[in-house]
C-alpha cells in the first residue's frame, strides 16, 4: 500500500522559499548599512534607514515562515507515522 501525504512537499518547498527570502533580506540589510556607512549624513531622518528597517522586517517575516513551514513538516510526519502504525 502506498501512502502519499501531499503536505510534506510544500513544507518542504515553503522551508526553501524561507531561506530565499532571509537571504534577499539579510543581502538588503548588509547593501543598506554599507550604504550607510559610505555617506555623510546631511540630516538624521528615519526616512535614511528605512531600507535597513525593511530588511530586518522581512527577516523576521522569513523566521516567522520558516517555523510555520517546520510545522508543517512536522505534522505530516506524524500523520505519516500515524498512517504507518495503522496500515502495518
Amino acid at each position: 500500500m502506498q501512502i502519499n501525504h501531499a503536505s510534506f512537499p510544500y513544507g518542504q518547498q515553503g522551508l526553501q522559499q524561507s531561506q530565499d527570502k532571509l537571504n534577499q533580506a539579510s543581502q538588503k540589510v548588509a547593501d543598506a548599512s554599507t550604504q550607510t556607512l559610505n555617506q555623510t549624513p546631511l540630516r538624521n531622518t528615519n526616512l535614511d534607514n528605512a531600507p535597513i528597517q525593511e530588511g530586518l522586517i522581512e527577516t523576521k517575516s522569513s523566521e516567522l515562515d520558516a517555523q510555520a513551514n517546520a510545522k508543517v513538516i512536522d505534522s505530516s510526519d506524524k500523520t505519516i507515522g500515524r498512517l504507518i502504525d495503522i496500515t502495518v
